[in-house]
């Protein structure tokens, strides 16, 4: 069994920590002063998030994930190979954009090194869920040649 592991990175209400632990199950956790504890399975086909300890359904439909916190539906809507936008009910809130380090065989969380850029109008839960969310599913969407060579390379190695 694997020991948490944990990364500071610069949000804009302040340092954003994310703990993770790769084995048995990958469980990881956004959290940051002012910010709701979120606690994500990460995925890119089924993670599941709960925010202050209330499970939050997400969906999947093509290349978007949805989360609805209260009144808010937050979407996370892939643009390309490594970048995606979020939206806070409707509305831009922010950029991601992927490594490819994310999409090489054993990556168990596929945003983890995802960087984000946030727009003026947010306040610290969208960054706890938008973070959670590319932490979770990811910034940008595989291509089906990135997905095949990927398949192989885990079925061979």
């Amino acid at each position: 069994m694997s020991k948490l592991q944990q990364r500071v990175i610069d949000g804009p209400f302040g340092p954003i920590q994310i703990s993770h632990d790769r084995w048995p199950s990958v469980v990881a956790r956004v959290q940051g002063a002012g910010m709701p504890t979120v606690t994500v399975v990460p995925d890119r086909d089924h993670g599941a998030m709960n925010v202050n300890g209330s499970n939050i359904p997400t969906t999947r439909k093509s290349r978007t994930r949805t989360a609805t916190v209260g009144d808010r539906s937050y979407e996370l809507r892939a643009t390309s190979l490594r970048k995606a936008e979020l939206h806070r009910n409707g509305a831009v809130i922010a950029h991601a954009q992927g490594s490819f380090r994310s999409y090489a065989p054993g990556s168990s969380i596929p945003g983890l090194h995802a960087k984000v850029t946030w727009s003026q109008a947010i306040d610290p839960t969208d960054v706890a869920v938008g973070q959670a969310m590319v932490l979770a599913f990811g910034a940008g969407a595989p291509g089906i040649v990135l997905r095949t060579v990927f398949f192989w390379t885990d079925n061979l190695t």
